[in-house]
């Protein structure tokens, strides 16, 4: 498997985004801070994005290693009727 090579960029908008070098299409992920938070972080924005775009890699490293893993052992997924009635797309996930 060859190397993926990401880089981190600032957008027109102002968002910061994580992309793979090689290419221009649409980021993998893009953090945007709100005005007051730019205020007060001042220049700090990059590596504040930095830490933030590092900690959502290493998780996703983790889930496909964990998923790897599972799909390894072939243990049987039982399927539930909620994750089949309930549309997450579509709502804002609270997260604390």
């Amino acid at each position: 498997m060859s190397d993926m090579f990401l880089e981190i960029i600032e957008l027109d908008d102002g968002q910061i985004a994580l992309r793979r070098a090689d290419s221009t299409d649409e980021p993998i992920m893009r953090i945007s801070f709100s005005d007051d938070v730019k205020q007060q972080l001042d220049d700090e924005c990059i590596d504040v994005a930095k830490v933030m775009l590092t900690a959502g890699i290493h998780m996703i490293s983790d889930l496909s290693v964990k998923a790897s893993e599972k799909a390894n052992k072939q243990t049987p997924r039982l399927d539930t009727d909620l994750e089949n009635d309930v549309d997450f797309e579509n709502e804002d996930r609270i997260i604390h």
